[in-house]
């Protein structure tokens, strides 16, 4: 099972939470060491040890001086680089933005501590395919984790009913 591979992190990711305050129902899982065009993004039920929903999700793909469309994620939490951050970050409010829906967000990581200042958000793009289009890799975004806007309308009806949800990136 595909989700299977989140299970690890997730119950890792569990115990931040519950140290820390943070939701303990559902996290957001984003394996940045798989493939682009695969499924990487996982909205993970806590409850139920599954993931419930995977996702296609793009990444950063660098300063337009360097722009190369990579399939695996380079990472930096720079301003400027245009590359996604490693990280635990929150899921903060709730935006219309140029990309429609948008969640701002707050790194908790020294790895992602820039994620507001470098307005890195999660938000969903017409150019993002929500079909694992594997070998190819999806389109590349500045940083922000990017899902297809069918996807994320179906994580936003999620995170309107949850509070301080986790997002975190990682690699293995």
């Amino acid at each position: 099972m595909i989700g299977s591979s989140f299970a690890g992190h997730a119950a890792e990711l569990l115990e931040f939470c519950r140290e820390r305050g943070y939701n303990d129902r559902v996290a957001l899982l984003w394996d940045l060491s798989r493939h682009s065009g695969r499924r990487r993004f996982a909205v993970w039920n806590f409850r139920e040890g599954r993931a419930e929903h995977l996702f296609v999700a793009s990444h950063g793909s660098g300063s337009a001086e360097s722009h190369v469309r990579s399939a695996r994620a380079r990472v930096s939490d720079a301003d400027g680089s245009h590359l996604s951050s490693e990280g635990r970050a929150l899921v903060a409010e709730r935006y219309e933005g140029r990309y429609g829906v948008a969640y701002r967000l707050d790194g908790l990581d020294a790895t992602n501590a820039s994620l507001r200042r470098r307005c890195v958000v999660l938000h969903g793009w017409r150019y993002t395919t929500p079909f694992p289009i594997w070998p190819v890799a999806t389109v590349g975004s500045w940083g922000c984790p990017v899902l297809s806007v069918r996807d994320m309308a179906t994580l936003d009806a999620i995170l309107q009913r949850e509070r301080q949800v986790v997002l975190w990136a990682y690699r293995h």
